[in-house]
């Protein structure tokens, strides 16, 4: 069965970078082209407010809905 990976402002995602790393996000905005064309995700580094984030929707893993307070 394919995860949904489908994501709202607010929601917090799980992502791997470019080089491997996990980053946990809260997301503050989604756009429609984040950079070369590809939708993506501006977020908060999880329990540290002040790192800002980017990332390509094609790399969230794994997705923690608010509405419904538990992983997708």
């Amino acid at each position: 069965m394919k995860r949904d990976r489908s994501y709202e402002v607010g929601d917090t995602v799980r992502y791997e970078t470019f080089t491997g790393e996990l980053r946990t996000v809260r997301v503050t905005a989604k756009h429609d082209e984040i950079k070369n064309g590809k939708p993506g995700f501006d977020g908060h580094i999880h329990r540290n407010e002040d790192d800002t984030v980017w990332g390509y929707d094609h790399q969230i893993i794994r997705v923690f809905k608010v509405k419904e307070g538990r992983w997708q």
